[in-house]
């Protein structure tokens, strides 16, 4: 009779607990190349894809001039991600975390943003900002992307 409550009981624990297992942040980090051009990810959580990242605003000649003669001139890029949800039922929620890796294990730049991954969406964007010194554009050689995905 013991055994039989103790087994109902982890039985009623198990149950309870599925819908925080279903919706446990999947954690992936990653290292691309720092630049202007798109760059595939591919990461996949049940119907979620992110696909593809890119840098928007990237400072022009203008910008890298007065930078000369400003060394502390910022520049604010826009770091746009592309994603799908498939999921008809669900939307999901993403927190990117952005870090372009500087001298001496300062980075140069870092920012993050959770933003909802909605239900049903394909091809859509997430955006977010990242200030750094305009210079530091052309020493910058990596951009590493931290990525918390959960079902909301």
């Amino acid at each position: 009779m013991r055994i039989t409550r103790v087994f109902a009981f982890a039985l009623v624990a198990l149950l309870a607990a599925l819908p925080a297992l279903a919706s446990e942040k999947k954690v992936f980090e990653k290292s691309y190349s720092f630049g202007e051009k798109e760059q595939k990810i591919g990461i996949k959580v049940d119907d979620v894809v992110i696909e593809s990242f890119r840098i928007r605003n990237w400072p022009d000649a203008e910008d890298f001039e007065k930078a000369e003669k400003d060394l502390n001139d910022t520049h604010t890029m826009v770091v746009e991600f592309t994603y799908s949800n498939r999921d008809l039922d669900h939307d999901y929620k993403c927190t990117y975390t952005v870090t372009i890796p500087g001298k001496d294990g300062k980075p140069y730049g870092t920012n993050d943003r959770t933003a909802t991954l909605d239900k049903g969406k394909v091809d859509d964007t997430n955006k977010m900002f990242v200030k750094m010194r305009t210079n530091e554009y052309k020493a910058a050689k990596k951009i590493e992307i931290k990525f918390e995905i959960w079902r909301k």
